[in-house]
């Protein structure tokens, strides 16, 4: 698929065990595995960044996904002085932090 993988395009993360090839370029890990997201960027490096749905993530990943957005969330809030914090609108208090893997373009399938 590396040939015709655009951004934008819907894929999911090939099903199959880690090597020790993975470990070394990090671009594979098993709970990758079976995650759907959308490419945000294709490297010429056959890489590609994609921003998971997070709602194929395990229950554990997810969690400490939450787990992290809260805590950053806060942290940010928290830095922020009183007035530039009451001058928030709800959707500017609404921090969302992505979920996104660097993959190698061959682990990707269109989903």
């Amino acid at each position: 698929m590396a040939a015709t993988l655009k951004e934008g395009d819907r894929v999911v993360i090939a099903d199959r065990p880690a090597t020790a090839d993975d470990a070394k370029s990090g671009l594979y890990q098993g709970h990758f595995r079976g995650l759907i997201g959308v490419v945000q960027k294709v490297y010429s490096t056959n890489e590609a960044a994609v921003e998971i749905d997070q709602a194929t993530l395990t229950d554990a990943i997810a969690s400490r996904h939450v787990e992290m957005q809260e805590q950053m969330k806060n942290k940010w809030l928290d830095g922020l002085s009183d007035e530039a914090r009451n001058r928030l609108t709800p959707k500017e208090r609404d921090f969302k932090l992505r979920y996104t893997v660097l993959v190698a373009t061959a682990d990707l399938k269109p989903a």
